[in-house]
C-alpha cells in the first residue's frame, strides 16, 4: 500500500525532499544456486564476460533496477546469465566493503536457492560467457580459540581452493584468507552461502524440491 503522508506539513516535505543531498551507491543481488548430484552438492558459477574481473568464476547477479524488488532482481539476473528459474530464495548476507567493487561503491545482497539437477539446464547468457556446475569438495571447518577458519575446493572446469576466516560465531565479519581466483568477495559469500544451507538444509529443501527429493538433498547437504 502507498505510503499517505500525515497532513499538508509532511506534504510539503516530501515534495521539496533534496534526494540528491546524499551520495547513493549502487545495489547488485546475487545467487548462490546448490544441486545434488551423484551424492555431492554442486554450485553454478559463471565465468564473467566483461570487466572488472573479466575472466573470473564468479556468482550469478547484477544490478537491481530502480522499480524492482531485491529478490526479484537476484532471479531476473539468475535467469538471465544462466536461463534458470527459480521458485525460492532465501537471503544469506549483505555485502557492503567501500572498496570490494572496483568500479563504484556496489551494495549487494546474497541468496541462496536449491534445485534438483536434472530439472534445470545452465546455459551462459548476458555477460557470462560460461555457466558451468561445480562440485564442492573438501569442505572444512576448524574452529580456533578466537577464529574459525573455512577451507572448500570447487572441482569442475578447473579447481579453485579457498580458504576464508572470521572470528567465532561472528560470521558476519568474515574474510578471506585465499579467494582462489574467485571475483570480488565471491570466496566469502560461497562460504556463508554454504553454512546458511546447512542450517536451514530442511527448510530450503522443503521449499525447493519435491517431497521424493528433499531427504537425499539435505543428507548430501548436512555431509558436505
Amino acid at each position: 500500500m502507498p505510503y499517505k503522508p500525515s497532513g499538508k506539513e509532511e506534504t510539503k516535505f516530501l515534495e521539496n525532499y533534496d534526494a540528491s543531498k546524499y551520495e547513493k551507491p549502487s545495489l547488485a543481488a546475487d545467487v548462490a544456486l546448490f544441486a545434488v548430484d551423484s551424492g555431492s552438492l554442486k554450485l553454478l558459477l559463471i565465468e564473467r564476460g566483461g570487466f572488472p574481473y573479466k575472466g573470473y568464476w564468479a556468482l550469478p547477479g547484477g544490478f537491481v533496477d530502480i522499480d524492482e524488488d531485491i529478490a526479484d532482481a537476484a532471479k531476473r539476473e539468475l535467469n538471465e546469465e544462466t536461463g534458470i528459474d527459480v521458485s525460492y530464495l532465501e537471503q544469506a548476507a549483505v555485502w557492503g566493503k567501500p572498496n570490494r567493487d572496483p568500479r563504484q561503491r556496489v551494495i549487494t545482497v546474497s541468496f541462496v536457492a536449491l534445485v534438483e539437477l536434472d530439472s534445470v539446464k545452465a546455459k551462459a547468457g548476458d555477460d557470462a560467457s560460461q555457466a558451468e556446475w561445480f562440485a564442492i569438495t573438501d569442505y572444512k571447518k576448524s574452529v580456533g580459540e578466537t577464529d574459525t577458519r573455512v577451507t572448500y575446493t570447487l572441482r569442475g572446469k578447473t579447481n579453485i581452493t579457498a580458504e576464508v576466516v572470521f572470528p567465532n560465531n561472528r560470521i558476519q565479519e568474515i574474510t578471506a584468507e585465499e579467494s582462489g581466483g574467485l571475483a570480488f568477495d565471491h570466496a566469502e559469500s560461497i562460504a556463508v552461502s554454504v553454512e546458511l544451507l546447512k542450517r536451514r538444509a530442511a527448510e530450503i529443501a522443503q521449499f525447493s524440491l519435491e517431497k521424493r527429493q528433499r531427504e537425499q538433498a539435505v543428507r548430501v547437504v548436512l555431509s558436505t
